[in-house]
């Protein structure tokens, strides 16, 4: 492992032991919040990078589980650290906020992250080829990559049921989780990409993967692995309270609409910032733009499964018995959620993507998250946009005999 790489792994780890220091020795808010806060990010960089190696030192089926995982995974102890909080908090102050990190996660994703890899590929594109550039810049996605794009339009479609309720329970649980099960089981039966070589890692999970012994590799990376881990049960719980705490320190009081805000937009910017670097990084390569997009679909469909399944659960774990959160307060937010995931996903049914679809997602999201009075008319327009794709673009929708080709071929040949 070169010293760079290796002082990138040191440097990582010392920031979250200070973070965990900082927990442990108290402090200021502004003090705590920052370590917290690096700390998150370091840790994320950890994981992900651990994630990415993951993938060529395992059984395909198995990386495919623990990449669309672990990639999450401090969402995942956000989300569960704030639904507990609500099921032992009596007040419904932390159960008004139970939905904010997810919300936030999924918005950022497409509103976001699918914007700049597009921004990042032309810049890239306009470098290598100049006055020379053909065509407009567009990702083109392969017909068994459909298997994304169909789950994430169906997995979006359950909100419905969820905004007509008003609540999450077990059932949703049930659903959400299944149908999660069956979106990784699909694709475990894909073989593996050709193209997929360690050309493709940035410098610090390569280095992993070209550890001589596959012990070393196995070892490191389940190293990285349970570090995380540990570092995230300790911290993610003052992490969430560092922001309630800045929210006080900046506006003099925690009003659940203040923490909801800052909950929905800092605690995702700072745990997903190492999956989009890692994301722009691919589109930078022009030829693995298709994967940064994958990588962030395919986070957006665990967020909007196995994210929000585990909600019920921990929240029931943490009340002593079976219980029900109740999300009617914030229904524009799932509205708006589910809208923006829907256009997203109406806008590749031709397995293109293009910059049409991302000028309309950033700007969009940017409007709805500067000016949350928006945030209604901004769902509409999405919905209405998702439909005027359907039927506009009618002609050129490929992705549903995409996916039956795909199910027909590989599952078969799996037989």
């Amino acid at each position: 492992m070169r010293f760079n790489v290796l002082a990138q792994y040191i440097a990582l780890t010392v920031i979250a032991v200070l973070g965990i220091v900082a927990v442990l020795l108290g402090g200021s808010v502004l003090a705590k919040a920052f370590f917290t806060f690096s700390a998150v990010i370091a840790t994320a960089f950890l994981i992900s990078w651990a994630a990415e190696a993951s993938e060529f030192s395992v059984s395909r089926g198995l990386a495919l589980a623990s990449v669309a995982i672990v990639q999450t995974l401090p969402e995942f102890f956000v989300e569960g650290t704030i639904a507990w909080k609500a099921g032992a908090d009596s007040t419904g102050f932390w159960e008004s906020n139970v939905i904010a990190n997810f919300t936030g996660a999924n918005r950022l994703l497409t509103g976001l992250g699918w914007p700049l890899i597009l921004i990042t590929l032309a810049i890239q594109r306009r470098r290598r080829m100049g006055s020379h550039i053909e065509g407009p810049t567009v990702v083109k996605l392969r017909k068994e990559q459909s298997i994304e794009v169909v789950f994430l339009l169906g997995s979006s479609l359950w909100y419905l049921v969820i905004l007509v309720k008003g609540t999450l329970t077990v059932l949703d649980t049930i659903v959400l989780g299944t149908v999660f099960a069956l979106y990784m089981w699909l694709l475990s039966k894909l073989p593996s990409e050709k193209e997929e070589t360690k050309d493709a890692l940035a410098a610090s999970p390569r280095a992993l993967v070209e550890l001589e012994k596959a012990r070393h590799r196995a070892f490191a990376i389940g190293a990285l692995f349970i570090f995380s881990g540990i570092v995230f049960l300790i911290i993610t719980d003052p992490f969430v309270e560092s922001i309630r705490a800045l929210v006080e320190t900046i506006f003099g009081a925690a009003s659940a609409g203040a923490v909801f805000f800052f909950l929905q937009w800092i605690a995702p910017f700072l745990s997903e910032f190492p999956e989009k670097v890692t994301a722009f990084n691919w589109a930078r390569r022009i030829t693995l733009a298709p994967m940064a997009l994958l990588n962030l679909i395919s986070s957006s469909v665990s967020e909007l499964t196995v994210l929000v399944a585990i909600i019920p659960v921990v929240f029931s774990l943490s009340l002593g018995n079976i219980g029900t959160v109740h999300v009617s307060e914030h229904s524009v937010e799932i509205l708006l959620t589910m809208a923006q995931s829907l256009y997203a996903g109406a806008s590749i049914l031709d397995l293109e993507y293009d910059l049409r679809t991302g000028l309309t997602l950033f700007t969009l999201w940017a409007v709805s998250m500067l000016f949350v009075e928006t945030r209604l008319i901004i769902s509409i327009v999405f919905l209405v946009l998702a439909g005027l794709e359907v039927l506009v673009f009618r002609k050129k929708i490929v992705v549903f005999s995409a996916f039956k080709e795909t199910l027909r071929d590989h599952l078969k040949s799996s037989d």
